[in-house]
């Protein structure tokens, strides 16, 4: 199992007082339900729009696909046995989802299901270029957020994209997201093109959304 760890100091501690840890690794199978659950309440305004109440019981099926592939690109922050977060990312060699109609159908049905993939199209990042990697999602348990936990994730990032060969990291935030803009602001990204959309605000209720990059260091090429 690959990951890094942390001592955090702002949570209660366990016993004999010793801080908890975070823990970032690998996601496994049985994270499913913790991360669907966990991206749909942390990424309502994205999940509950397009996949409505059913949203985690549908994420965590096409999740659970994915994270069968030894491959997937899911991480979680993990502190006393608990997923506190979870983060995704790209590139351009990924196998793209199969059959994620057909499970989301298996949950919230058909009309709802291609609903949501054409609503949700409207965020979608497009083909990536061979130097890239994408953070598709992140998202941070609300009783432990502004504890270091998405830098952790994002800074995690960093060291996978290096290890892919990738030069730069790109992700898309809602423009309103000003928390968010923040944070991968002072992670060293930088704002590029936006994107402007008239569906996207009566969906997602934000006007647009803006690119965000951040250029790390790679390998050199052989």
């Amino acid at each position: 199992m690959t990951g890094i760890s942390s001592e955090d100091n702002a949570t209660a501690p366990p016993a004999r007082g010793q801080p908890s840890v975070t823990q970032i690794r690998h996601a496994e199978y049985a994270d499913a339900a913790a991360v669907g659950s966990l991206l749909a309440i942390a990424l309502a305004p994205k999940y509950r729009p397009t996949l409505g109440r059913r949203a985690a019981e549908a994420l965590t099926r096409i999740i659970g696909h994915e994270l069968r592939t030894p491959s997937h690109g899911y991480w979680v922050a993990e502190r006393d046995a608990t997923v506190i977060g979870a983060v995704h990312l790209a590139t351009a060699e990924d196998a793209p989802p199969s059959g994620v109609a057909h499970r989301l159908a298996q949950v919230i049905g058909w009309t709802r299901a291609l609903w949501a993939l054409t609503a949700l199209s409207i965020l979608a990042h497009g083909p990536l270029d061979h130097d890239e990697a994408y953070v598709g999602e992140l998202a941070v348990a609300s009783n432990v957020r502004r504890q270091g936990v998405g830098v952790m994730l994002m800074r995690h990032l960093d060291a996978q994209a290096e290890a892919r060969g990738k030069s730069r990291i790109t992700l898309w935030v809602t423009d309103d997201n000003d928390a968010a803009r923040a944070l991968y602001t002072g992670l060293g990204f930088t704002e590029h093109a936006g994107r402007r959309w008239h569906l996207g605000r009566l969906i997602f209720g934000s006007r647009g959304a803006i690119l965000m990059e951040k250029q790390v260091s790679a390998p050199a090429a052989p």
